[in-house]
């Protein structure tokens, strides 16, 4: 009887991973209906004073959703089954660390935008996912006195713009 009940539980115990759903982080359909085939990624909509991030952010979206493959991406919200959409809410560049001199050595990028993925396909548009505080914060190093200050802010956002589209896109795809 022993023997058995150990028996029983090891085949458990073995056959369960097999079937419990686990796959790649972003490679999931999450909640996503089977149906939805063609997305647009909308132009984000900029209410900070911080000119042509937005732009930045919204081709680094279609650039995550084109390298995923789950979409084919089209050009008009017409054309689409499922439209993608955002505005940016904030962005906030802070100083986090100094110099015996009191100048910035380090700077901390914020952003923060309210997201969200509509279905267009019913009578009516669902929204499926919608993500009204999403923020990413990278921080990067400065020398005050070099003449790549300007330089290294534009790198801390183009990989600040990659890992806010990765996590929106994971965040549709995986449901959380």
């Amino acid at each position: 009887m022993k023997a058995r009940l150990l028996a029983v539980l090891a085949s458990l115990s073995l056959g369960g991973p097999s079937g419990c759903g686990y796959h790649l982080v972003g490679t999931g359909a999450g909640n996503l209906p089977s149906h939805l085939a063609k997305l647009y990624v909308a132009p984000l909509v900029n209410q900070t004073g911080r000119a042509e991030l937005d732009q930045r952010l919204s081709e680094e979206l279609s650039q995550e959703w084109l390298r995923r493959g789950r979409f084919q991406l089209v050009g008009s919200a017409e054309e689409a089954d499922a439209v993608l959409s955002g505005t940016l809410v904030a962005v906030n560049v802070t100083p986090v660390q100094f110099d015996a001199q009191g100048r910035a050595t380090q700077y901390q990028l914020l952003v923060v935008a309210d997201m969200k993925l509509v279905d267009r396909t019913g009578e009516k548009p669902k929204e499926l996912w919608h993500e009204p505080r999403l923020s990413r914060t990278v921080t990067y190093e400065v020398d005050a006195s070099a003449v790549d200050y300007f330089d290294r802010e534009l790198e801390a956002i183009e990989r600040l713009s990659r890992e806010f589209a990765r996590a929106v896109v994971v965040s549709v795809l995986e449901g959380f």
